[in-house]
């Protein structure tokens, strides 16, 4: 059986640069970009999570046009991995109702935190057939309570350079890519 990877890209509550609780917009390079990486790399489904009814109608026509994208040319892969979803909640839902059994959730953030799970060893729990939802939060990361919330949190990415403010398009690639091979 293939690695059971579900991504949440959430909107909502994440924080400003303040450290305000906000709902993020959705990003139409996210979903795009996010739709593509699933195809790629075989993810299970990607959620965008955002409980605003315009963002809503903004995901699910960006889903539609990247079905019909791939009418028009097969490389570009249809869409059909990505999905909206009101909040996280929905999505744990959604998982169990198709794979029949609660997938653990890793929460992701830029910032270090005491008993962290690495790479290597989420790699291994998925290998080895735990289905794991990935969740990455936009703006300036996901709401404290949401990474609480959590079963365990990911170590942030570590190029060695002391920088890791990466785009969530960039992140999501990269901790995908650590994960799925």
């Amino acid at each position: 059986m293939p690695p059971q990877l579900t991504l949440a890209l959430v909107h909502h509550p994440v924080c400003n640069r303040l450290g305000e609780e906000i709902t993020s917009t959705v990003d139409h390079f996210d979903v795009m970009d996010g739709s593509r990486l699933a195809l790629t790399y075989a993810v299970r489904r990607l959620f965008v999570v955002n409980h605003v009814p315009a963002q809503q109608a903004l995901v699910e026509r960006l889903i539609r046009h990247g079905t019909a994208a791939n009418e028009r040319d097969q490389a570009r892969g249809e869409f059909g991995r990505t999905a909206w979803a009101p909040d996280l909640d929905a999505v744990i839902a959604e998982h169990v109702r198709e794979l029949g059994v609660r997938p653990t959730v890793v929460v992701t953030s830029a910032t270090s935190a005491p008993g962290e799970l690495g790479f290597v060893a989420l790699r291994e729990r998925l290998h080895g057939g735990e289905p794991i939802l990935l969740v990455l939060g936009k703006a300036w990361g996901l709401a404290p309570r949401m990474l609480a919330a959590a079963d365990h949190r990911l170590a942030p990415i570590d190029a060695g350079t002391g920088f890791n403010h990466l785009s969530v398009r960039s992140a999501m690639a990269i901790l995908v890519d650590r994960l799925m091979r």
